[in-house]
């Protein structure tokens, strides 16, 4: 067991000029000269949800590995260089500012030809609080170490394999990674300068219109196709073109394998308000446009530059909205009446229908119910009868999709994408899910997106129109 003992005067205040603080504790040297490091960070406004075990910031410690290719005891014969420390905790240092440190974390000896230089990969939050948010298992973000040194040449490869998001967009979190290089002689009074970059894209919904004919009320939406699980590497760059606008210059989403695709959607739930947008009301411009994100927050998805759903495909990034359309005079124009024929062999008692029982005062839904057999309960299961109110009623959504009109769609690392949809004109087409994918319900609807940085806001600098295809 190694004995500390504190650093001198001399010491001591150059910490304090770096820090720009009160210290309450030195930093500690062993007798040896074994040196803790202490890591200042770039902090960026990082998205986290209210339950307790996902927390707030890196304000609660972040996770950091180091490699040290000039300790040839971490070099095994074939030139496979291991970790000189592995997923240490890393957290605020008392009194000392936005400083970080841990125990297990020590600078290498800078002997003779060595400068004790370390490569460092850092990232919040933890692989335990990733599987615990996105109900994940031991295989899914598992950290795994490729990194050789082939003469005097070193090639980094740290991936963190199967991240996956959360098919509930309410249980979605931030991301973020740093990378760095420093050495004993540089970093033992300036500290290691981890600069953390969001490695998500943001995505949040809004709405408007104004019809003339019909009136629609949103009650859920769903980005269709995007990536669910896919590698991450941390030692490459960004394999999708970025600008100096962008605040993320590392880390790459890998293509191999390939990624696994999938639906992120969030269904309104009780408690919430539907949306109504219709002629005369309140969200009938485009500057008074609505947020369709519900209490579920932003969309946060695996970057990737994804192909447009096209008619009849199964593949290609789409977007859909949980609404039901009625007439000027009330009457129900989607989901189509239950029993009614679609075509020869289909009714719409196939459809992907969700059932609300809501305030018809307020709007507020009461509670998701289930249909089956002509009857409503109130679990999922149909083994409890619901009783409806005289204060609510029935209402029925269903899902209208519409596709980029663009060949490709680049969700980049860092960005924020806003999607606004103009309902003034139509609501889309038939889910892919549904049975009859594609097929007209009001057409057309032209929703615009604009791209801003992540976390410094920006403005806007990309304009895109997504039409509906006849």
């Amino acid at each position: 067991m190694k004995k500390n003992r504190y650093y001198t005067t001399l010491l001591l205040l150059q910490a304090l000029m770096l820090f720009s603080c009160s210290q309450e504790e030195p930093l500690r040297v062993d007798e040896d000269g074994d040196l803790e490091i202490v890591f200042t960070t770039g902090l960026p406004g990082i998205e986290t949800r209210s339950e307790s075990f996902v927390t707030g910031s890196l304000n609660d410690g972040f996770r950091v590995t180091a490699f040290c290719p000039e300790d040839e005891s971490t070099i095994d014969g074939s030139g496979n260089i291991r970790e000189y420390f592995d997923y240490q905790l890393v957290t605020r240092a008392p009194g000392m500012g936005n400083a970080f440190r841990s125990e297990m974390c020590r600078w290498p000896e800078n002997k003779v030809t060595k400068e004790g230089t370390l490569k460092f990969f850092a990232f919040y939050p933890s692989c335990e609080e990733l599987r615990e948010r996105t109900g994940g298992n031991e295989d899914n973000f598992k950290l795994t170490n490729s990194t050789t040194k082939k003469g005097t040449t070193i090639t980094y490869k740290y991936v963190m394999e199967k991240f996956k998001v959360n098919r509930d967009i309410s249980r979605h979190v931030d991301f973020v990674m740093a990378t760095a290089q420093e050495n004993k002689k540089n970093g033992l009074y300036s500290g290691v300068a981890l600069k953390f970059e969001h490695q998500l894209a943001r995505v949040d919904i809004k709405a408007w219109g104004n019809p003339s004919t019909f009136d629609i009320e949103i009650a859920g939406i769903r980005l269709g196709n995007v990536n669910i699980e896919s590698n991450l590497d941390f030692s490459l760059k960004p394999n999708i073109s970025y600008s100096a606008k962008d605040s993320t210059q590392n880390g790459q989403w890998l293509q191999s394998p390939a990624p696994i695709k999938g639906v992120v959607e969030y269904i309104y739930r009780e408690g919430e308000p539907v949306i109504q947008i219709k002629n005369g009301g309140k969200y009938t411009t485009s500057t008074n446009a609505t947020s369709l994100m519900g209490n579920a927050g932003s969309a946060f998805v695996i970057p990737a530059s994804y192909s447009k759903w096209t008619k009849y495909a199964t593949s290609g990034l789409y977007f859909s909205v949980l609404l039901r359309v009625k007439d000027i005079d009330g009457m129900e124009l989607y989901p189509n009446i239950v029993g009614a024929n679609m075509n020869n062999s289909n009714t719409t008692d196939n459809m992907n229908v969700i059932y609300f029982a809501v305030n018809k005062s307020t709007g507020v839904i009461n509670k998701r119910i289930y249909k089956k057999n002509g009857n409503y309960y109130a679990d999922e299961e149909c083994s409890v009868l619901y009783t409806i109110n005289q204060n609510e009623e029935i209402r029925a959504y269903g899902w209208a999709a519409f596709p980029p009109s663009s060949s490709t769609t680049a969700l980049k690392s860092g960005c924020q994408y806003t999607f606004t949809f103009n309902y003034t004109n139509g609501v889309g087409v038939e889910d892919p899910a549904d049975v009859l994918t594609f097929a007209p319900i009001i057409t057309p609807v032209t929703p615009t997106v604009t791209v801003t940085s992540f976390s410094s806001g920006g403005t806007t600098d990309v304009t895109d129109k997504i039409n509906i295809i006849p």
